[in-house]
């Protein structure tokens, strides 16, 4: 990959940070999720027999009742099918109990320059038949961004594996921050979910452009619940990250996320 552009700045104060400042999707890479669809789940209409294959005694077919198995009939249709299982943006959570966001574009295609910092390839190569995609802007006057990538498998096995490639990226995640004198990976972190698996792990690298007393922390999140593999970004900038252990936004939006799948 790439090394990524100047980031948008914004000073927030974050628990006991000094400063904080969000990124815009990290730079380049959520550069690519304008241009707003949606992606609805098509269901086979139940045949009727033609007046040829029966007589008038036969009662037309009646339509299938929709399960509710939580896989991907559960979605309603009029909320946007995948594209509802993204979080609205009242539901993602802020770097502090003044921190708002607001949605920004919302596509039913991955961006081009992929939805995580360390991703190595798109989801749809492996595994993925759908793809939602969202950004989020602070309501306050500010251009920096969070997202969340949500991706539809065809059964929970391949959705497993995918997740796990996922995860296996944070272990190269340096070679995509070669522009940084100082990279460091944090360690995977397991986030308990209902009815899925969750994890989340930091990414901090700098000097951060005309501040060089700051640096980029770069929030990864990870979930999977049945056949559907979130993907979510939280970043800032700051001097330093501190929030108690399992108090960290990131935390709060990958249990946010699992709920939506």
């Amino acid at each position: 990959m790439t090394a990524r552009p100047r980031l948008a700045r914004w000073t927030v104060p974050v628990l006991l940070t000094t400063g904080a400042l969000l990124l815009a999707g990290c730079g380049e890479q959520t550069a690519g999720g304008a241009g707003a669809g949606t992606s609805v789940a098509e269901e086979s209409p139940t045949a009727k027999p033609t007046p040829s294959e029966t007589d008038e005694s036969t009662e037309p077919a009646e339509p299938a009742e929709p399960t509710d198995d939580g896989g991907s009939e559960q979605a309603d249709p009029a909320s946007g099918g995948l594209t509802g299982a993204l979080l609205p943006a009242a539901e993602v959570p802020g770097f502090n109990d003044e921190f708002t966001w607001k949605d920004g574009t919302t596509s039913d295609q991955e961006p081009p320059e992929l939805a995580g910092t360390c991703h190595q390839f798109e989801v749809t190569s492996i595994g993925a038949e759908k793809v939602a995609y969202r950004t989020y802007d602070p309501a306050q006057d500010a251009s920096s961004q969070a997202s969340e990538l949500v991706a539809e498998f065809p059964d929970e096995t391949t959705a497993s594996r995918a997740e796990q490639v996922l995860l296996a990226w944070r272990k190269d995640c340096a070679k995509n921050l070669k522009k940084f004198d100082s990279v460091d990976v944090g360690d995977l972190t397991d986030v308990a979910v209902e009815g899925g698996t969750g994890s989340w792990y930091m990414v901090s690298y700098g000097p951060a452009e005309d501040d060089p007393e700051s640096g980029y922390f770069d929030a990864q999140g990870v979930v999977r619940v049945g056949n559907r593999v979130a993907v979510l970004r939280l970043a800032l900038i700051g001097q330093d990250y501190n929030y108690e252990h399992g108090q960290e936004p990131m935390v709060a939006a990958v249990q946010a996320a699992a709920k939506r799948l």
